[in-house]
């Protein structure tokens, strides 16, 4: 054969100078050019060869070729769509016998089949598809990038390619050669025959080494029931088992018994704030900007860190590189439209814009201070990507968010978030990946006032730049070996309250901004004693700089902290350490499998946390304060200690698992009773260091495939926590206390049923423990006040909770090929309308002036929404 290629190769260069040459002198010469200009394919042949050749006057001219040949010793052959080879057929004659010979005294060649799975509404590389050759029992899965390759035998065979919620394609394929396939899947409602295949391996949660991780595709969430209109990330993320929040109304969530603030969440590298819109009903991700969503609540990977319960890591959509396409959808409380697609061969964008208006609902809510309300929000991102050449390439990222909140007559409150992210992903040799990130999130909220003369502006703020380097090794050992450093900066707005006019009586009050520099640098190495057992190492050394100016208060020593005794100020100068902490943060974890569907994990690791929220409230809110450690306020620490059993069922078409854990936190950050957080110089005196320690167990089953399946998960934890003043008084007596968010038992069924092509039905129902709340102990009449005293802190709880929601959604006719596609999607929040209590409190009757108790339900009403969806390409 690579005589014969050779061969040719020399005829085609031969006879690109005789064409040249004969172009002016003969009437074949003309005919080619022409055929060339009409065709774009130069035919290439010897000089003399022509004499054989016929040479008609009168001719169709795209059957030139075959006008040349006809009835003649030579034949032609077309060589990559540009060049048509004339030839004699002598030369294929012998090609012919010769490899008939070789072939029957040979084995069959071994060759190269890859390709790519794209998806065909979004015009995407589809990650985690499956290409098999049943016949030869061999099957691939696509890379992130939807690229896949096997090699087989010289032979016939038939191809499957598939993919979670798309229909099986199947091709014949021929295979006497190198194959390169480009393969689109279309969507499907209905069960695969073949096989369910979902982003990761089938059995990933038996064989990983990450115990407590998981990643849900955008596609995944999709099929849970939308709260309010929208496909919520972050509330999806609460029908995981460990994972709860304190009610409706509530930002942020909890991960194993800690705070909200102790998961970090990332939007393309840059760190989220505040994760949602509309006092937590909403969430910030859109899910026409959202690819995946992984959560890390068990071992924590060295390259995050900062936090202490878990890592929320989002990744936003690339930019198509084929076509352009819209999505979006149109709904009573919110609408959103999307667009994504090429600029050219080298770049690629894609952005959203969503906007939501629901006023005229909250207007419906049986409870006076919500149906007196007025929220909007919108929000925007954008991201490009951009190939620099085959070893570099560059992605942009962004983010933008702007809400109102008017509760009641006389108070609004604003909000505003903005990330930018700057990744540059380079291959500095075969082996050896890079990638720097800069990051920047900036958050920023306002309380308005607008009582006369009491209108005031209450506003803090959030600034963040950082600067991650990566480096990952992919040689055959230590695949998957990473390390690198991080520098992150932190100017904290502690606080200003200003007048609204000029007959406000509110007094203006300014408190400086904190600012701190935090770095880090790790190491993450995988190791395997044998295919039973592996486990990855991780160490982290991170180091914190409190920055100045700052003015330092010295106390009297041998009594409590407080504005009286205050002897002595130290100034800082700006940019000057006033205080530093450090230290290693070690991580490990261990896998054993026992059988291919049985495995246990193991993990223990140690974590930092250098910044705080501040809230003496239940439940923290988008106008909640953080602020840096300083020489007082300690960094947060927490060891975790997990365990957990692994086993799938039916050939991993059901997964079960069992995972248990201790978190020991032997510092937090604590309140004082009557503590005042807000506008407060001196913040130390009212906060206090802390111990606590959180333990559990987590149950989950779950059903991957068929027409019905969803899971059932149930967690059972705890969380304590302790204070003991060296000074003053303790609270709770010194002893344990639980947390604002200690609910021992959640309960969580997800379903979702397809039991035709078009239509699919999903639900979920939820019960968790009722928070704990402090409620008063005794009422006593001090010269003529009514003075309420509370008992220990978080004693009595609030009734349980327990909600059920369900929708539908009806996919609308649409070819195979169409362009256009679309649902509509029907939901029912709080189907029961049970009212749920978000808080327990007590206020003095006007008339005797004793409290009287009230049960706060943010919601207690169903709420239905409609949604259609669409995409055109």
């Amino acid at each position: 054969m690579k005589i014969f290629f050779t061969f040719l190769a020399f005829m085609a260069l031969l006879s690109i100078a005789a064409a040249q040459e004969i172009l002016e002198k003969s009437k074949l010469a003309e005919q080619m050019e022409n055929y060339f200009r009409l065709t774009g394919q130069r035919i290439l042949i010897l000089d003399q060869d022509i004499s054989g050749l016929n040479v008609p006057s009168d001719l169709e001219l795209r059957k030139l070729p075959f006008s040349l040949t006809e009835c003649t010793d030579y034949s032609f052959f077309l060589f990559q769509d540009k060049y048509v080879v004339i030839y004699p057929a002598s030369l294929r004659d012998t090609y012919s016998e010769k490899l008939d010979k070789l072939s029957s005294v040979s084995k069959a060649s071994i060759f190269e089949i890859k390709g790519k799975l794209r998806d065909n509404e979004m015009k995407t590389f589809i990650a985690g598809g499956l290409f098999s050759i049943p016949q030869l029992e061999l099957a691939a899965l696509t890379n992130e990038k939807g690229e896949f390759s096997v090699q087989v035998p010289e032979g016939t065979y038939i191809g499957y390619f598939s993919s979670m919620g798309k229909q099986t394609e199947q091709k014949i394929l021929k295979v006497y050669r190198d194959q390169d396939l480009d393969v689109i899947l279309f969507e499907t409602i209905s069960e695969l025959d073949l096989v369910t295949v979902t982003d990761r391996a089938i059995d990933a949660n038996v064989m990983s080494t990450l115990p407590g991780a998981t990643q849900m595709p955008m596609e995944e969430l999709k099929l849970l029931p939308p709260l309010l209109g929208e496909v919520d990330v972050v509330r999806s993320m609460l029908l995981l088992p460990g994972v709860s929040t304190v009610g409706e109304g509530a930002s942020g969530f909890n991960v194993r018994g800690g705070g909200v603030d102790q998961n970090l969440i990332l939007m393309d590298g840059a760190p989220v704030f505040n994760p949602s819109h509309m006092f937590g009903f909403f969430g910030i991700f859109n899910q026409d900007a959202v690819n995946d969503a992984t959560l890390y609540k068990g071992d924590i990977p060295a390259q995050f860190g900062g936090r202490l319960s878990s890592v929320l890591d989002i990744k936003t959509k690339a930019g198509d590189m084929q076509d352009w396409y819209l999505t979006g959808g149109v709904g009573f409380l919110s609408s959103r439209l999307g667009a994504n697609g090429p600029i050219n061969d080298k770049t690629q964008l894609m952005g959203t814009f969503r906007a939501a208006y629901p006023t005229w609902i909250l207007q419906r809510i049986p409870n006076t201070g919500i149906s007196e309300s007025v929220t909007n929000f919108t929000d925007g991102n954008l991201r490009i990507d951009h190939r620099i050449n085959d070893r570099n390439s560059l992605v942009i990222s962004a983010y933008i968010s702007s809400d109102y909140f008017k509760f009641g007559a006389d108070t609004a409150y604003t909000w505003q978030t903005n990330l930018a992210s700057m990744k540059w992903k380079s291959f500095w040799g075969e082996n050896l990946g890079a990638e720097t990130n800069l990051t920047y999130s900036g958050y920023r909220y306002t309380v308005l006032g607008e009582a006369s003369p009491l209108d005031f502006e209450l506003g803090s703020s959030i600034n963040f730049l950082g600067i991650q380097q990566q480096f990952e090794w992919s040689g055959e050992k230590l695949e998957g070996l990473q390390f690198g450093f991080q520098v992150n900066s932190y100017q904290m707005g502690m606080g200003d309250l200003n007048s609204r006019s000029k007959e406000s009586l509110i007094i203006p009050v300014a408190i400086p901004d904190e600012q701190g520099v935090e770095s880090a640098a790790y190491i993450q190495i995988p190791w395997k004693i044998s295919d039973k057992l592996q486990g990855q190492i991780g160490l982290r050394y991170s180091h914190f700089f409190a920055l100045g100016a700052k003015d330092v208060y010295q106390y009297q020593p041998g009594i409590s902290k407080d504005t009286r005794s205050i002897v002595d100020t130290i100034s800082y100068r700006a940019g000057e350490v006033f205080e530093s902490y450090g230290g290693f943060e070690p991580r490990l974890t261990i896998r054993y499998a026992i059988t291919d569907d049985f495995s246990v994990k193991a993990s223990v690791n140690r974590s930092l946390q250098y910044l705080h929220l501040l809230t003496n409230n239940f439940a923290s809110a988008p106008v909640d304060l953080w602020k840096l450690s300083d020489s007082y306020i300690k960094p947060q620490e927490a060891w975790q200690y997990a365990l957990g059993i692994y086993k799938n069922l039916k050939q991993n078409k059901i997964e079960t698992s069992l995972e248990v854990y201790y978190k020991d936190m032997p510092r937090i950050v604590e309140y004082l009773d009557g503590a005042q957080l807000f506008l407060n110089p001196a913040l130390e005196t009212d906060l206090v260091m802390g111990s606590g320690y959180a333990y559990g167990s987590e149950l989950l089953v779950r059903k991957n495939s068929g027409k019905l399946n969803g899971w059932i998960s149930y967690t059972f934890s705890r969380s304590l926590r302790k204070v003991e003043t060296e000074f003053g008084e303790a609270v709770n007596q010194g002893g344990y206390f639980p947390a604002n968010w200690d609910q021992p038992h959640d309960l969580t069924v997800v379903s979702s049923w397809q039991p035709v092509r078009r239509i699919s039905f999903n639900a979920t129902f939820n019960f968790r423990t009722g928070r704990p709340i402090t409620l008063p102990s005794g009422i006593y009449d001090i010269g003529g006040n009514i003075v309420i005293d509370y008992q220990e802190r978080n004693q009595a709880r609030i009734p349980d909770y327990h909600r059920l929601d369900m929708g539908m959604t009806y996919y609308f006719y649409q070819k195979k090929n169409s362009n256009y596609k679309s649902s509509l999607n029907l939901s029912f929040y709080n189907v029961y309308a049970r009212r749920n209590a978000f808080s327990w409190f007590f206020q003095p009757t006007p008339e005797l002036g004793i409290p009287k108790s009230y049960r706060l339900a943010v919601i207690g009403t169903i709420i239905p929404s409609v949604t259609y969806n669409f995409s055109i390409r």
